[in-house]
């Protein structure tokens, strides 16, 4: 019989905060704690987390590590939105949970948050891998910000941040609503200007079929719109209802739904998120799922300790997302395809030399995919632009740490090498630059071998043999160029790992 293993998640969100326990060898919920604290009213009134607030979070936080107690938990992650960090005194409200109540409360960067999110409706809809068939957008509709995220043919397409969030809407607007007798107009332009610039960045050519709602206030919403328990409502009926609300003040909505006061405020840009939505793709139905962000946790630590999987692969996401970077980029598709090729061949067959991991495969592979993104700004000294460019992307799916990592990757694959005075490479921690040095190194011989562009080199093989590295390629064509690059790089290797590497062919 499997033993039972015990998992706590803590999410500390704009509005609430959670605690969910499960039994992860059958991923039963066993109890799931919501305390409600306004933390979002803080950050948007006045930038800061009130002293008052932080006490508030502090004694509902020793309040759920006193139920994991009490049930023997003693595995756990807590996390904090993307949203809480935007407080001045962010780091400093992290510490003193830590002081009051021993929880350390980890950031979480929003293409991780919705990473996580996303995860937990795969696993909770049993019907998601026949769902992105078609056309679908995912809309994670947050306190403070949504996330619209687009599948089709089964694959991942898409996923941009909006910071628009109902919260935040009320919150940034609320003066006005005493000073003018247009404040839904208002309200509607407000939200149509953030909404616009999507079409810029959208997927082309993708017949919407399925509209999917995760992460808003589902109680509200389900109260308001749903007739029934079938967690769907036609594009037809939410117009009326949208109608509707619109001429009810919170106060009315929140005594005729049965829903809190608060909950009622933030309805109607809500809803006005989704209508203007529902308009981009021209869905006919929204469909709800009640997975939240401390789903994911639970979710992405069963996958990761019961080597339990989904049908959907969310890594192959991750890699999607930095493809679409690179295309944004005008990246050239036939010498990544070759370098990526080149560097995981390395990185598999010198497992034994660098000693890395799965997770340190996949950075390896979103650098060999983003080093040249800096060419589309200066393609003399394209590396240090790459650098920028992708500690400034959102790729879904990696933390804010691992975005650096690839970012030196990619910044040290080409002429320059990390020094004393490289506040880049300097601001990871020790492990982690050796991580990267590893990586860079590697990719710097993969990129050598196809220096001219050309895709000469038409088979490689590696040897690892009595300390010596032997690389050995096939091409019908001049390998002078990569040869000579390849005398370049390799001394970069040599320093990293010790051994120089010697090219055949």
């Amino acid at each position: 019989m499997a033993k039972h293993k015990l998992f706590a998640s803590i999410t500390v969100g704009l509005q609430t905060i959670v605690l969910k326990i499960a039994d992860l060898t059958n991923m039963s919920i066993m109890d799931y704690v919501k305390a409600n604290v306004s933390i979002g009213a803080d950050i948007y009134n006045q930038q800061m987390i009130a002293f008052q607030t932080v006490d508030q979070a502090c004694h509902q936080l020793a309040g759920f590590v006193q139920i994991m107690k009490d049930y023997g938990v003693t595995s756990y992650r807590a996390v904090a939105a993307s949203s809480v960090q935007e407080a001045r005194n962010a780091e400093y409200v992290r510490e003193q949970i830590r002081i009051k109540t021993g929880l350390n409360v980890e950031w979480l960067a929003n293409a991780e948050e919705r990473y996580l999110h996303n995860q937990a409706v795969a696993y909770n809809t049993d019907t998601f891998s026949e769902l992105i068939q078609d056309g679908t957008m995912l809309i994670d509709i947050g306190s403070g910000s949504m996330q619209l995220t687009v599948y089709n043919d089964g694959h991942f397409l898409f996923s941009r941040n909006i910071k628009l969030g109902p919260l935040r809407i009320r919150e940034m607007l609320g003066d006005l609503e005493s000073k003018t007798g247009d404040f839904v107009e208002i309200m509607e332009d407000y939200i149509r200007s953030k909404i616009d610039g999507y079409h810029q960045f959208a997927p082309k050519g993708v017949v919407y079929k399925n509209f999917v709602l995760v992460g808003t206030d589902l109680l509200a919403f389900k109260q308001t719109f749903m007739e029934t328990s079938i967690n769907k409502i036609s594009r037809t009926r939410f117009a009326e209802l949208y109608q509707h609300i619109l001429t009810i003040p919170p106060q009315a909505l929140a005594k005729e739904y049965r829903v809190p006061y608060d909950s009622a405020t933030q309805l109607l840009p809500s809803a006005m998120i989704l209508k203007m939505t529902l308009e981009i793709t021209g869905a006919e139905s929204i469909i709800l799922s009640d997975a939240d962000l401390a789903d994911g946790i639970l979710v992405h630590e069963l996958f990761r300790t019961r080597n339990n999987s989904l049908n959907h692969s969310f890594t192959e996401d991750i890699i999607v997302s930095a493809r679409n970077i690179a295309s944004r980029y005008n990246c050239d598709t036939e010498h990544i395809k070759m370098v990526e090729h080149f560097a995981l061949h390395l990185f598999d067959r010198l497992r034994r030399l660098h000693g890395l991991g799965k997770r340190d495969r996949l950075l390896l592979q979103l650098a060999a995919i983003l080093q040249d993104t800096g060419s589309y700004i200066d393609m003399n000294a394209h590396y240090v632009h790459s650098y920028y460019i992708i500690v400034s992307s959102e790729i879904i799916g990696i933390s804010e740490h691992e975005r650096d990592i690839v970012a030196n990757i990619a910044r040290y694959h080409s002429a320059e090498t990390p020094s004393s005075n490289s506040s880049a490479f300097q601001k990871l921690p020790t492990k982690s630059r050796l991580v990267a040095a590893k990586l860079a190194a590697i990719l710097r011989i993969a990129d050598a071998l196809d220096d001219s562009r050309q895709q000469k080199v038409e088979k490689m093989t590696v040897s690892l043999k009595n300390d010596q590295v032997t690389i050995t390629v096939h091409s019908d064509d001049d390998l002078s160029l990569e040869k000579q690059t390849f005398k370049d790089k390799a001394a970069y290797f040599e320093e990293v790992f010790g051994l120089k590497p010697i090219l055949r062919g």
